[in-house]
């Protein structure tokens, strides 16, 4: 009906795995959907030319107008609930440069990770993902659906101040083909996972901090930076994708002041080389998605001045050339 009056929070975001980049497979089964806390659109930001031309008088002409929407990457922004399901293992996965699947799995990034590159056109699966975003029907609204896409930002974050330490996710996923804005497919397929996960359901006896162990740690959260490049062109958009020349893994936590944390500070004044091994670390019984960066450096540490003394730490993840830089323990 023309007067249907939608709320933000009746969309939903979907995503599933292509086949062939760049083109969406059949999207009324095999979908995942994200637990997001309300849809956020990508900008268009087509390439317009609107300078007024040497003709007569001063006001744009109608045939000087010209508009071009396949030459520009298209990136739109998400967040809301982590589950350990299939739907936020492919961003993890497309983020850290592994094959993507349609299961949940263990995510690791390998010390030399290189990233996902290919043709859009090509028929090869485990590399780019659909990403939908659907209104409650289709009847008053169109679906807006970004094929050929990567995730290049992934992060996890919980706080104990907030929402009991629930795990909370937020991605930016990109594509270099022009989305389909008027799409009216009716699409299904797995809701997101129901179990959540809270930091109150960590082993505390095993979290490390800047390589302190057992630190009574109020927040955390650790974002996998992976930006994507594209090149050429096509009918639709970009000829081919790549990832840019760094990743970046970083994490922040932060954790009580006390005689176990009082090194951290003076550790950062004073560090000269890479800490290898239980560097940062925030395990889960029930392969509840425990998270690990074995080795890392201090990026920084600050005084919080709360209620109570605590400290913020900043840590980069780095590469020892055989070891994970980060992997998320999801299912052994």
């Amino acid at each position: 009906m023309a007067n249907a009056v939608f709320s933000p929070r009746d969309f939903k975001a979907w995503v599933i795995e292509e086949t062939q980049h760049g083109t969406a497979p059949t999207l009324t089964s095999g979908c995942f959907q994200l637990d997001i806390d309300s849809v956020a659109f990508p900008s268009l930001n087509p390439n317009q030319v609107t300078a007024v031309r040497s003709r007569a008088g001063r006001i744009l002409h109608k045939d000087d107008f010209f508009q071009d929407n396949k030459m520009r990457a298209v990136e739109v922004s998400l967040s809301g609930t982590f589950h350990k399901d299939a739907g936020t293992t492919m961003l993890m996965q497309s983020v850290t440069g592994s094959s993507i699947g349609g299961a949940v799995a263990d995510v690791v990034m390998g010390a030399n990770p290189t990233g996902i590159t290919g043709k859009y056109g090509d028929s090869a699966g485990d590399k780019t993902f659909t990403l939908i975003l659907a209104p409650p029907d289709t009847d008053d609204g169109f679906n807006t659906v970004l094929t050929g896409c990567l995730c290049t930002s992934f992060s996890i974050n919980a706080d104990m101040t907030a929402d009991g330490g629930l795990y909370k996710f937020e991605a930016t996923i990109s594509t270099g083909f022009t989305p389909t804005t008027n799409d009216a497919t009716a699409e299904a397929g797995t809701v997101f996972g129901s179990g959540l996960i809270s930091l109150l359901s960590a082993t505390s006896a095993d979290v490390y901090v800047g390589a302190i162990q057992a630190p009574v740690i109020s927040s955390f959260g650790v974002t996998v930076e992976s930006p994507a490049v594209y090149a050429g062109f096509s009918a639709n958009g970009y000829h081919s994708f790549a990832r840019g020349s760094e990743f970046t893994v970083s994490a922040n936590a932060t954790v009580k002041y006390d005689s176990v944390t009082k090194p951290l500070y003076h550790n950062f004044n004073g560090q000269s080389a890479v800490t290898e091994g239980n560097f940062f670390a925030i395990p889960q019984g029930s392969n509840n998605c425990g998270i690990s960066m074995p080795d890392g450096i201090l990026t920084d540490v600050t005084f919080n001045e709360g209620d109570a003394m605590m400290l913020d730490v900043a840590m980069q993840g780095v590469s020892d050339g055989s070891a994970s830089v980060i992997a998320f323990d999801q299912v052994s």
